[in-house]
């Protein structure tokens, strides 16, 4: 297990909000804590997180959502990727940004800062996959994901 204060190059080209038609089946699991002190998990996909550089992600959440509400009280959650044969969990902390006026789709925004990156490859077995979707209507999605995109870089 390898950690950094950093994403290496292969979460990057993963994260960096392109070729998204590509990258449609992949999601990830976001873990915050509850009120109640419990791990909470949410699956959010390639279309609502985009990192800006090496130690800098933004998210974009449902607005109203227990995810949300965690991020906001907390400021930390930590995000797990499976991508090109290596588990990735990525800590962040989280500050709110600021609604924007105009938008589609109404969501809470967080720019992030990595606080830790631990890359978990097995010397003894090959990482295959990990959590795959199967959208019902890429093409609408898939303009969802990259007006979202558009708007976590503003």
């Amino acid at each position: 297990m390898i950690s950094v204060s950093g994403i290496s190059d292969r979460l990057f080209e993963l994260l960096d909000g392109n070729r998204l038609k590509e990258k449609q089946q992949e999601a990830f699991v976001l873990q915050t804590v509850s009120e109640d002190g419990w791990p909470h998990a949410a699956m959010i996909s390639a279309g609502e997180i985009i990192a800006l550089s090496r130690t800098d992600i933004r998210i974009a959440l449902w607005k109203n959502t227990a995810t949300a509400a965690n991020v906001r009280r907390t400021g930390k959650a930590q995000f797990t990727a499976w991508w090109k044969g290596a588990a990735h969990y990525v800590k962040l902390h989280c500050e709110p940004l600021p609604p924007l006026k105009k938008t589609e789709y109404d969501r809470d925004r967080f720019a992030c800062r990595i606080v830790s990156v631990k890359e978990d490859v097995a010397k003894y077995a090959d990482l295959t996959s990990g959590v795959r979707i199967r959208l019902h209507s890429p093409e609408e999605v898939l303009n969802r994901w990259e007006r979202t995109l558009e708007e976590l870089k503003r």
